[in-house]
């Protein structure tokens, strides 16, 4: 009886000490007067390295910094005042650097008595929080070549062959312009894409069109399709043009 009490005991033990979690692993805890919180990807891995700022919402700006460490945590004091908080981090994908902006758990202000938690995730597109404008995902500008066919007579079919965070998509993205006058396509993953374009007139027939990358130069094949990258530009912005026209 004595020998399986003491086989017990070390088999709860070693369960207990298998189930607790490590130090290592465990969510980053709020301190006084500090903003703390975790930077993950898409895949909810931790992003070491990212950039994550602070600045005050009062007439006089004010600020702080720091840089995730190697579990993706930060912690940053604050002193008095009402802030917002942003962060980013800096890619290399395709031969080219963009600015990563990220999206925080909680986009409200704070002050020094919140003490919050404000975690941030990579996300490849969707409606960047107010104060930030525009997309996390890319612009297309849509340019009208030798055509008198309108914009909103035209789909747009994106095929990604893949995405900046290394995943591939589930299938093509299809996009129609809402009126003839726009003049970009919004929030497309950033990515390594092929791109057609055919007439869609309403009560008419389907006809494939030719397309111009004004990035690069390419014109269409017969298949109708070009390549298309983004370009990065300033502020977390990045965009690709593209011009359609009749052979």
């Amino acid at each position: 009886m004595k020998k399986h009490l003491i086989l017990f005991t070390a088999l709860f033990s070693l369960l207990v000490l298998a189930c607790k979690p490590d130090a290592g692993s465990r969510d980053i805890s709020p301190q006084k007067g500090y903003v703390s919180g975790t930077v993950t990807d898409t895949k909810g891995k931790p992003i070491e390295g990212a950039f994550v700022f602070i600045s005050s919402t009062g007439p006089y700006s004010s600020g702080a910094s720091a840089h995730t460490d190697n579990k993706g945590h930060y912690r940053i004091k604050m002193d008095y005042g009402a802030y917002r908080i942003y962060a980013t981090f800096d890619k290399q994908y395709a031969g080219k650097t963009y600015e990563i902006q990220l999206k925080p758990g909680n986009a409200d202000s704070f002050s020094v008595d919140d003490s919050p938690i404000i975690d941030f995730s990579w996300v490849l597109s969707g409606s960047k929080p107010v104060p930030l404008q525009g997309y996390f995902g890319g612009y297309i500008g849509l340019y009208q070549g030798e055509t008198n066919i309108p914009k909103n007579e035209v789909e747009f079919t994106f095929t990604a062959s893949e995405l900046i965070d290394g995943s591939v998509p589930g299938g093509p993205i299809v996009l129609k312009p809402a009126n003839a006058s726009v003049q970009y396509l919004e929030d497309l993953p950033l990515g390594k894409y092929s791109v057609k374009a055919v007439h869609k007139p309403s009560g008419g027939t389907a006809r494939l069109l030719a397309l111009k990358n004004k990035d690069t130069g390419e014109i269409s094949a017969s298949n109708g399709a070009i390549s298309m990258e983004f370009n990065p530009e300033s502020g977390g912005f990045y965009r690709a043009n593209i011009e359609f026209f009749e052979r």
